[in-house]
């Protein structure tokens, strides 16, 4: 279930990547909780968002949780599928 794990931090660093790529084309977050993170700084408030994912994600494959694992990881390609359509729309 290792692979779970590595997909799972794979679209964290793709959703971060696909996130700052539509900030740099004038687009904005939308989620409140990542909003909140971005009073340090979009790009910061962003990368403290992934860190407490992937603390989050790491604790539920400690836990043998592969179910969230998974649930989320099919979250996360569907969030990385929105942001490269958002960037579609901006460039």
């Amino acid at each position: 279930m290792i692979k779970a794990l590595l997909i799972f931090a794979f679209l964290q660093l793709a959703d971060l990547g696909t996130t700052v790529a539509v900030f740099k084309h004038g687009g904005v977050e939308q989620n409140p909780l990542v909003q909140h993170f971005m009073t340090v700084g979009p790009v910061l408030g962003v990368i403290l968002v992934k860190v407490v994912a992937l603390a989050i994600g790491l604790g539920c494959f400690m836990m043998a949780k592969y179910r969230a694992l998974f649930m989320a990881n099919l979250f996360f390609a569907g969030v990385v599928v929105w942001n490269l359509s958002i960037l579609a729309r901006l460039a």
